[in-house]
């Protein structure tokens, strides 16, 4: 028995080491487990944070869309992408500024980059590789409301890349059914014949609406003939009218200059050219003294627009047609009674508006002004824009 006690074997020592060794390996397989969930949880987490990251930035340029409708080959460019969080245009892209400090968590600190870009609906209402071709125009070429919108984001690595269409809902403005809106105004030829139809009769509520009192001389200088006369019908005028005033309140000119923006067609500092003044709203400051008096047609009566002068002069003649609304902002608020002059053949088919104490002088060969209903039926600014329903992909691939 004393000899059995002293046995020296190691039997218990071998269990005990590979005992140690099986939990040794089962701690590695486990720790290895544990750490394999963890670099795929932060896989995914980046994923998804480069996801939200590319919706943010789509829904960024939809908002900004609806405040600058790609409404012209000038509003977004001609790169692609359109816009990026190293080159960003205010007026057109999201905010780099406004988009770092609302993703500022540890996955947005190095390395992620977004990139939007506008194009054309040129395959319809689905997305597909031809969307991005080269020729694809960045603006609503085809004018009907709607264009794509790409979203890329990179975020530790995770790349990911979203697509929406967007469209613009048109704002119909409201605009006074009125020929005339002015301080004052003059008919320039002495002899009878019409030169302003009102469309007409005694009532018609398409009058010529003065700032000035009727009682002044000065204020509407016409011959009011009843057999021949050069105003029809000759009582369709009033005095007093739009007193303090102007034809159109200030949100309604905000709202058309932003068209004018998005369309290409705001013209600061330079006298447009004839061609340029045709346009649904066209916008012109800081032309001191524009003439046009050759034979022109401005825009059609199945397309009527405004024209929206904001200071000097303007004169147009020939024998042309405007078809659409003639507006002097008279933003100098002169009383000048030929800030507007129309000349030779001119006819307006629509209405000619003056805002302040400025006049409208009228004349010389035939009808000068000739009310046109669709011309101030038509004239819409551009509204919200939103993402259509069903339209929104991740086009990410296997990325």
């Amino acid at each position: 028995m004393r000899r059995a006690l002293k046995a020296e074997t190691g039997s218990a020592i071998v269990i005990a080491m590979v005992l140690m060794t099986m939990m040794f390996a089962v701690g590695l397989a486990a720790y290895a487990f544990v750490d394999n969930q963890q670099v795929e949880s932060m896989r995914e987490r980046h994923r998804e944070s480069s996801f939200n990251f590319a919706e943010a930035v789509l829904n960024s340029q939809s908002f900004v869309l609806s405040r600058r409708w790609a409404g012209s080959q000038n509003s977004y460019g001609t790169t692609t992408p359109t816009c990026s969080n190293a080159s960003a245009p205010a007026v057109m892209c999201p905010s780099p500024a406004e988009l770092t400090a609302a993703f500022a968590s540890t996955d947005y600190a190095t390395g992620a980059t977004w990139t939007s870009t506008v194009y054309d609906d040129v395959g319809g209402p689905f997305y597909d590789a031809a969307v991005e071709a080269v020729s694809t125009p960045h603006w609503d070429m085809n004018d009907n409301g709607t264009v794509w919108i790409k979203a890329e984001t990179v975020v530790r690595g995770r790349l990911r890349r979203l697509v929406a269409l967007v469209q613009v809902q048109p704002y119909q403005e409201e605009i006074p059914k009125q020929v005339i809106i002015a301080g004052q105004f003059e008919l320039t030829p002495n002899g009878n014949g019409v030169y302003i139809k009102t469309n007409p009769d005694e009532t018609s509520e398409h009058r010529v609406l003065l700032r000035c009192d009727l009682g002044d001389p000065t204020c509407s200088e016409f011959t009011p003939d009843k057999k021949n006369p050069q105003l029809d019908p000759p009582g369709a005028i009033d005095g007093l009218s739009f007193v303090g005033e102007d034809a159109l309140p200030d949100d309604v000119k905000d709202r058309l200059k932003e068209r004018a923006i998005a369309d290409g067609t705001l013209y600061s500092g330079v006298c447009p050219t004839e061609e340029q003044l045709t346009g649904k709203v066209v916008w012109v400051e800081g032309c001191a003294d524009g003439r046009y008096t050759s034979n022109y047609e401005w825009n059609s009566s199945a397309a009527p627009g405004i024209l929206i002068w904001a200071d000097g002069f303007l004169e147009l003649g020939g024998r042309s047609t405007f078809w659409g609304i003639v507006y002097h902002l008279n933003n100098e608020d002169s009383s000048d009674d030929e800030l507007l002059r129309l000349r030779g053949g001119l006819t307006i088919k629509g209405g000619a508006f003056v805002d302040g104490p400025g006049g409208i002088d009228v004349g010389s060969n035939r009808v000068n002004l000739d009310y046109f209903n669709d011309a101030f039926t038509s004239i819409t600014s551009y509204g919200s824009a939103s993402i259509v329903q069903n339209s929104w992909r991740d086009i990410t691939g296997g990325e």
